[in-house]
């Protein structure tokens, strides 16, 4: 599997973790630790898919789908959102264009099954 997915973190323990563990999945992953840089990688390496944090510094999660979602090149990329805030906080993700939204605590074994359907998608283009 091929697919390349940027992570989206703030908190490097959690950014750590994920890379780890899709990494090991054989994914291709990039990570960011802000949604500043999140924007420029997402730019520059064209992810397949797109994990990041509703709450970072600088840039949410829902002010970096909004950017996203406004850029030809990139605006069709899946972006998941995770998140401990409930689902009316989160509303302006879901509004921006979030694909899927994982509330916290998430059974990771769903998100890594989420994950490996779209990279899977994104191999038969």
């Amino acid at each position: 599997m091929f697919a390349k997915i940027l992570i989206v973190e703030d908190t490097p323990d959690s950014r750590n973790l994920l890379h780890f563990l899709f990494t090991s999945k054989g994914l291709t992953v990039i990570t960011a630790a802000d949604g500043n840089e999140g924007l420029y990688l997402a730019k520059a390496e064209k992810p397949d898919l797109i994990i990041a944090d509703f709450m970072m510094p600088d840039m949410n999660g829902a002010e970096l789908i909004e950017r996203i979602r406004t850029e030809a090149e990139i605006g069709d990329i899946p972006i998941v959102i995770y998140t401990a805030y409930s689902p009316e906080d989160v509303e302006p993700a879901i509004q921006a264009g979030a694909s899927k939204i994982f509330y916290k605590p998430f059974d990771l074994d769903n998100l890594i099954d989420y994950v490996l359907q779209v990279a899977e998608s994104a191999n038969e283009r």
